[in-house]
């Protein structure tokens, strides 16, 4: 090719196709659903819940979508303000059953006494989501009023204060019952040490309220010591406050 030639093939504008950021991969040919999993594809159970949840699992579903992530979502548009959708909360737990994945956004819990069950406890107990993992770690170049912040908090779900179990025995007179097992206190206790043992963590604490609740907390406390002496080997050191 000539230097005259060349020159001219250089600076020949090529036409821009714009497209915009959310068209991309919009219209992009997916397989026929066809169950749970299908050529590659996982099927998941998407919840969007009340509130900013809808804003947050939109966003993802784009994200997904753009990025031709290889996940097909089963929506269930359920509200935690009424009680109405409870059939279509039945048929998201045997999605979720099913999938053994799913995205939940933020769901609505009544706090009025004529308020319905909790979406959000009766699908911790009846998917046994007995772990809450909560990640608080301060980020470098933001300034808080913490510094250095690094822990993780980890929940029971299931049982204690999540019991759900109260009743009124006499007009203004109100008995919630706080159930404390061995075997679930042992199991968060195990998964508490577990999580500390895969996260490089140096110690495990138990918060209780033992100097009160003697024989609920005082269960609980005297399971995670007992399992803390299972882990000594790791190195996981363990304490206890109030």
């Amino acid at each position: 090719m000539s230097s005259a030639l060349l020159k001219q093939h250089l600076t020949t504008k090529v036409p821009h196709l714009a497209r915009s950021a959310t068209s991309l991969g919009i219209n992009q040919i997916k397989p026929a659903f066809a169950g749970r999993k299908y050529a590659g594809v996982i099927t998941a159970t998407l919840i969007p819940g009340d509130g900013v949840g809808k804003e947050i699992t939109h966003s993802v579903e784009e994200i997904f979508d753009h990025a031709n992530v290889p996940v097909e979502f089963e929506h269930f548009d359920i509200s935690g303000a009424t009680s109405q959708d409870e059939a279509l909360f039945k048929k998201s737990m045997e999605s979720l059953k099913r999938n053994k994945v799913g995205l939940k956004g933020i769901l609505y819990t009544p706090e009025s006494r004529s308020g319905h069950t909790s979406w959000n406890v009766a699908m911790r107990q009846q998917l046994d989501i007995y772990a809450s993992v909560s990640l608080c770690k301060s980020v470098p170049g933001y300034p808080t009023r913490h510094r250095n912040v690094d822990f993780a908090i980890i929940r029971e779900n299931t049982e204690g204060e999540y019991s759900g179990l109260e009743h009124q025995s006499y007009p203004g007179v109100v008995e919630s019952l706080k159930i404390m097992t061995r075997a679930k206190s042992e199991r968060i206790a195990r998964f508490a040490f577990d999580f500390a043992v895969k996260n490089k963590r140096k110690t495990v604490t138990c918060v209780h309220k033992a100097n009160i609740m003697k024989l609920g907390d005082g269960l609980f406390l005297n399971t995670c010591r007992r399992v803390a002496e299972e882990y000594k080997d790791e190195g996981i050191k363990f304490n206890d406050m109030m």
